[in-house]
């Protein structure tokens, strides 16, 4: 596998969600398997739910993983926690992740809440954690309407 690379994409709390749907239709276009982080059963159905109705244009394949059904074949699958998937290379984490789960993949992206101080902290701390490692990190800035383009 490639170098990892943790994309550190700003948003503000009330647009996450609407950009991790962006962002994994994004990669999904370009033939990367994704996977989606969320941190409860709740968070999975809303995002399986928000992939299903975010855009008229666009249709996601994907699905929220049951463990004991086997190996997705859906090239997006939505994850309750941490959980390595064989075949998948980039990761979106819609929950907080480790690095060293992060770094599992080809491309992780973290989002970084500009709205909300203590996750905004969290972000500077895991920033500053993955510099000290020399991992590859890219800083994305805010941006309404933010082009895509260049994050595979």
């Amino acid at each position: 596998m490639a170098e990892s690379r943790i994309l550190f994409v700003e948003t503000v709390a009330a647009e996450q969600r609407k950009l991790l749907c962006n962002i994994v239709e994004h990669f999904y276009e370009a033939g990367r398997k994704v996977q989606v982080v969320a941190d409860s059963t709740l968070g999975a159905q809303h995002i399986d739910q928000m992939l299903w109705t975010f855009s008229d244009r666009s249709f996601v394949p994907h699905r929220i993983l049951d463990p004991g059904r086997g190996t997705p074949l859906e090239p997006v699958v939505i994850t309750v926690g941490e959980r390595i998937l064989d075949g998948f290379d980039t990761v979106v984490c819609d929950a907080e992740c480790r690095l060293d789960f992060m770094t599992a993949f080809e491309t992780a992206v973290h989002f970084v809440i500009r709205d909300d101080v203590d996750r905004r902290l969290q972000s500077r701390r895991m920033w500053t954690e993955a510099r000290d490692r020399a991992l590859a990190v890219r800083h994305v800035p805010y941006a309404t309407g933010m082009d895509l383009k260049g994050l595979v």
